[in-house]
């Protein structure tokens, strides 16, 4: 979650950013029912962050207690009356949109509306192992369906070029983006990760009892309408089944951004192995002692408190910086390949 001091020293808070004309984010949750997957009803909540008239002078900024770094507003009204390009972003296992927010909003402030779901029953409020691990298929599903939702909806089709979508993910759901933009996992090796948490013993009986061992649904995920994959410390890949020719399967353009140090999802199995075998894919591993949480909010200190392996970084690492030149990264990606 964020990028302070291991000594954990208070800081002086700063001020939230002051309502501008010019690059106010709004903010609106959303949730919708699915009722095509399984026979059942599926309900998916998404955050979704959009270019906004300027805030009124009395406005509360959206709350965040953890994190700081983050201002944008509720419900303001849309900016224009234009067509804006759309990223579904998939945030990290377990986890949820709103730990993504900054990077929400800085797209957003630069014309993007971006769309943060939290994936079903495999989020920060409600998850099953089932959903977590085995039915992991369904993350590129929720992000199909968040699409056609949006650009379906009598208020946001309007404002949404669907001939313009691109999507981005931190660690499993930098996995997402890749699955989606068009990667494919070998159908054998992800029916050997599957088993293994259907024997995993761990896990208590009547769960494993709900474990799928079916690879088919896992085969055909990517969405058409995907026009570039900007994807964060991509993991786990190989053990996920996407091997070298599943991962040239990936036509799109595509950016892969990882911290040098990165315990969670190592590089070099995971980011570069993707790099290696994506035609025409970009890497940027970010240098020094950055870890896998660079990519979630800046903490407060309150954040810093309740989360110290998610907030603190390793001395010398400026999470505020490498904050800007992420932005800027996906920014530049973005306007090349769905505006240029």
């Amino acid at each position: 979650m964020a990028g302070c001091s291991q000594n954990g020293d208070a800081r002086t808070e700063p001020d939230p950013v002051a309502p501008d004309s010019t690059g106010t984010v709004g903010i609106r949750q959303v949730e919708f029912v699915d009722r095509g997957t399984e026979g059942t009803e599926r309900h998916l909540a998404l955050n979704v962050f959009y270019p906004a008239e300027a805030a009124p002078a009395d406005a509360e900024p959206f709350p965040m207690p953890f994190y700081t770094d983050v201002t944008v507003y509720p419900d303001l009204a849309p900016a224009d009356n234009e067509r804006h390009p759309l990223i579904l972003f998939s945030h990290g296992r377990g986890s949820n949109g709103l730990m993504y927010a900054w990077f929400a909003q800085e797209l957003a402030s630069r014309g993007y509306i971006v769309a943060a779901l939290n994936h079903y029953r495999a989020n920060t409020y409600d998850s099953s192992i089932v959903y977590l691990a085995n039915k992991l298929w369904q993350r590129p599903k929720d992000l199909t369906l968040t699409a056609n939702f949006l650009v379906g909806d009598a208020f946001w089709g309007t404002l949404i070029d669907e001939d313009r979508i691109g999507v981005s993910g931190h660690s499993q759901g930098g996995f997402t983006s890749l699955w989606i933009g068009g990667a494919r996992v070998n159908a054998e090796k992800y029916l050997d990760f599957q088993r293994g948490w259907k024997n995993n013993r761990a896990v208590p009986q009547h769960l494993r009892d709900q474990l799928p061992l079916d690879a088919a649904p896992a085969l055909d995920v990517a969405d058409p309408r995907i026009k570039a994959v900007f994807a964060m410390a991509p993991g786990i890949i190989q053990a996920f089944g996407m091997d070298k020719a599943g991962l040239h399967e990936l036509k799109l353009p595509t950016y892969l951004i990882v911290g040098a140090r990165d315990t969670q999802t190592p590089p070099d199995e995971n980011a570069e192995f993707a790099a290696q075998n994506v035609p025409g894919s970009e890497l940027n591993i970010l240098p020094g002692d950055v870890d896998h949480e660079i990519f979630t909010n800046e903490c407060n200190q309150i954040g810093r408190d309740e989360f110290p392996e998610a907030c603190i970084d390793a001395p010398g690492v400026d999470r505020t910086a490498l904050h800007r030149e992420i932005a800027d990264a996906a920014s530049r990606f973005f306007d090349s390949h769905l505006r240029g």
